[in-house]
């Protein structure tokens, strides 16, 4: 990773940083597709209530929106960094099977995968480098750290909520979670495949993070710390089982 100074990196995040017009475009149909499908089951109990469905979906808008951009956010953070320009994506491939899928499981199969990022060559930010274009590998690692965010802000946020007991921050968690398991599958042109293509190792390392992390946070209820340690142990332990049973073989 090239160092800079946070005066230089400050001065490319004012710079470059906020989206394009077609960006906010698309985040805006992304955030609102997904924001049907988290609310889809929730516009009444036993009758069809225009007025609670409505409330749920603003509120799912919100809660959407913010993960959504904290998805964007950290992989534009690092782009950014490491010199290219960044730019998500909608993946309306995926939009549609998640609203397909919602309505003929109705309610019961919420699918988050409809968006990505990719980036391009800035010349004024990577002039001098020695690899002067965009690599898949370097890719991979923007891309990753999308989930990644998803996964850490849900973990705080849960870590918060075991005081509070919010139902609002348990329904901002758990999008969180989901937004992070599907955009780190291996399928083109989501997150994950970036990161496989770009690295196998790297990607079975994170990916043995982020799924054992979500275990021992949402499903056994472990503190933070104690859940981000042994994400890390099994992150390292994936690693090394992948490399000596099969990407040592490959070499």
């Amino acid at each position: 990773m090239p160092f800079l100074s946070w005066h230089e990196y400050r001065e490319r995040l004012k710079r470059y940083f906020w989206f394009s017009k077609r960006e906010l475009y698309e985040f805006a149909l992304l955030v609102f597709f997904f924001a049907l499908i988290f609310s889809f089951n929730k516009w009444g109990v036993e009758t069809f209530d225009f007025y609670t469905g409505f409330r749920n979906l603003i509120l799912a808008i919100v809660l959407v929106g913010i993960s959504v951009f904290v998805h964007h956010a950290v992989q534009r953070l690092f782009a950014i960094y490491f010199g290219y320009k960044p730019e998500q994506r909608i993946w309306w491939l995926g939009v549609l099977l998640g609203l397909i899928l919602i309505i003929f499981s109705n309610g019961r199969l919420m699918i988050f995968a409809g968006c990505y990022v990719t980036i391009h060559m800035h010349s004024m930010l990577r002039l001098g480098k020695h690899r002067y274009g965009p690599s898949i590998k370097t890719l991979g690692f923007v891309a990753i750290f999308g989930p990644l965010a998803n996964l850490l802000f849900a973990g705080i946020l849960k870590a918060i909520n075991m005081s509070v007991s919010s139902p609002v921050l348990d329904s901002l968690i758990g999008f969180n979670f989901m937004l992070a398991v599907y955009n780190t599958l291996p399928l083109p042109p989501l997150d994950g495949s970036k990161m496989f293509f770009g690295s196998r190792l790297a990607y079975v390392f994170f990916i043995g993070i982020i799924l054992s992390f979500l275990l021992f946070m949402y499903v056994f209820n472990f503190s933070f710390i104690v859940s981000l340690i042994l994400a890390l142990l099994i992150g390292v332990v994936s690693w090394i089982i992948f490399y000596l049973g099969i990407e040592r073989s490959l070499e």
